[in-house]
Order: C-alpha cells, then structure tokens, then sequence
C-alpha cells in the first residue's frame, strides 16, 4: 500500500512522456492495523533534476500512523521503461 501512495505523488507531476523508476523503499511498522477504512498519504520531498525524494504514511480512520516510508525513485521516459520491462 506504501508503494502505491509514493508513486503517485510523483506520477501526478511529470509529464505524458515521462515515467518514474522506483530505486529503493525503505517501510517502517509502527502498530497493528484493525479491519476498516486506512489513508495513505504520499509526497514529494525533494526533488533534483531526475531524482526525486519520497515519503508516504498510511492512518488508521482514527489517525493514528500505522506505517511510514521512504523510497527514492529516478524519472525516465516512457520509452526507457518500456524497453526495461
């Protein structure tokens, strides 16, 4: 669920033809999660040409912080991450 609230952060802010490649992610557990509603929220941190710098926590309906993560993610065209796949 962190992966997918980091990327989208930065998916939001590029352009058509560009994508992001996901170079690590670091997840930290902090309490067990209940059955019901969780709420990811995701950011940029920083961003320096085509690196950029992430960050995501996921809540409890409640808001207590559940999960916290970090990852650092590279921007590449489209094209590159097709001939990747």
């Amino acid at each position: 669920m962190l992966f997918d609230t980091v990327g989208p952060a930065l998916l939001a802010t590029l352009a058509p033809d560009q994508f992001q490649s996901t170079m690590s992610l670091s997840v930290s557990f902090l309490r067990p999660v209940r059955p019901g509603r969780v709420i990811g929220k995701g950011r940029i941190v920083h961003r320096d040409g085509d690196l950029a710098f992430l960050e995501a926590a996921l809540a409890d309906s409640g808001g207590a912080v559940i999960a916290t993560a970090t990852a650092t993610a590279r921007v590449i065209s489209v094209d590159q991450a097709r001939s990747a796949a």
